[in-house]
């Protein structure tokens, strides 16, 4: 073989090996390290915050090229909201999506979020889930429990469904055993408007409001329609109580270790997501809504006088939050950037 032809080979050799690689800095420019992230999740394939998860799966894998995999795991598999968290500050899951309730016995930062009638309606919530102060919170959470929450999604708005009877005032709640989260706010607030509430695990909620062990309780339209509550629930308030906001967090130790390329695309998968999972609470709600007035059930919507009777019964659970409540955050400040997003 000649020097000649040597040296042509040599040279094919190389302009192949740059075309595969993408060629010289290019090549390094567009590579992300190689990895597999762990998302759990709490509720069915069908929900749209598992949509939201499976979005971020979607955009990451893409952009990757595949070499940042994603392992979607939805509907509690890995654990519910507060197993969750505790799996993320393990490292046994990179990320998740669960309830801010879970983190109330950790601090109460996010437990303000869920102060009865907060918000005005869905675009006063998303303007304070996108504000300065949210992101604020997220620090000061993350700084105590190692634990991120990267963006503020949708589970919905929590409406009221009870097997008994008609509600559209504090006086039509007294008597009736409302199903609550194991939080002290919710006990707080479905006390103050004349319920019994009843702390249970969500595993055990269908079976105890079919054999009637309680009468009622509250969730969004889609969580009611996905766990099929509205067919075994004939009366339904939209009471609208809380904006149900669910954390889609990291463990801050993970996320830190990260290189720039690979935050930049975690960080750019969540925001399309986050607009992608609002987008489809939205969408999910309207369908949802009509499921369960197809299903034959009684829907109240209250008038701004009734629900106006409702807040105003809630108004000692702020009095108990201010004077046993620990936040991070001054709580007068809060509030005052609540009321900013009603403007």
């Amino acid at each position: 073989m000649t020097k000649k032809l040597i040296a042509l080979l040599l040279a094919l050799a190389m302009v192949f090996t740059m075309a595969a690689c993408g060629g010289g800095e290019e090549a390094g420019e567009s590579e992300y390290a190689s990895m597999t992230i762990k998302i759990g999740g709490t509720v069915p394939e069908e929900h749209p915050l598992t949509m939201g998860l499976y979005k971020f799966k979607e955009i990451v894998e893409a952009e990757s090229g595949g070499a940042m995999k994603v392992e979607v795991f939805p509907n509690g598999q890995l654990g519910t909201g507060r197993e969750l968290v505790e799996a993320i500050q393990l490292g046994n899951v990179d990320m998740a999506e669960c309830t801010l309730s879970a983190y109330s016995s950790f601090t109460d930062e996010f437990t303000m979020l869920s102060l009865p009638f907060l918000f005005k309606n869905r675009e006063s919530a998303y303007a304070f889930m996108d504000s300065e102060m949210a992101a604020q919170m997220s620090a000061n959470v993350a700084d105590m429990t190692g634990v991120r929450v990267m963006a503020y999604w949708e589970n919905g708005i929590r409406m009221l469904t009870n097997g008994k009877r008609t509600v559209t005032s504090p006086e039509d709640m007294v008597g009736l055993k409302i199903r609550v989260m194991e939080s002290p706010i919710y006990l707080k607030s479905f006390t103050a408007m004349g319920a019994n509430p009843m702390p249970m695990a969500f595993g055990e909620l269908y079976t105890a409001l079919q054999q009637n062990t309680i009468d009622g309780q509250d969730n969004p339209y889609t969580i009611t329609v996905t766990n099929k509550f509205y067919e075994i629930q004939p009366f339904m308030t939209d009471l609208g109580h809380v904006f149900d906001i669910t954390g889609f967090q990291a463990n801050e130790e993970w996320y830190a270790s990260l290189g720039e390329k690979e935050k930049e695309l975690i960080d750019k998968a969540t925001l399309e997501a986050t607009a992608y999972q609002r987008e489809q609470a939205i969408a999910a709600e309207g369908i949802n809504k009509q499921t369960i007035i197809d299903g034959g059930v009684e829907l109240t919507i209250l008038t701004d006088e009734q629900r106006a009777v409702f807040r105003e019964s809630c108004s000692s659970v702020y009095d108990w939050f201010r004077a046993e409540g620990k936040p991070i955050t001054d709580l007068d400040a809060f509030l005052e950037a609540v009321e900013a997003t009603k403007q």
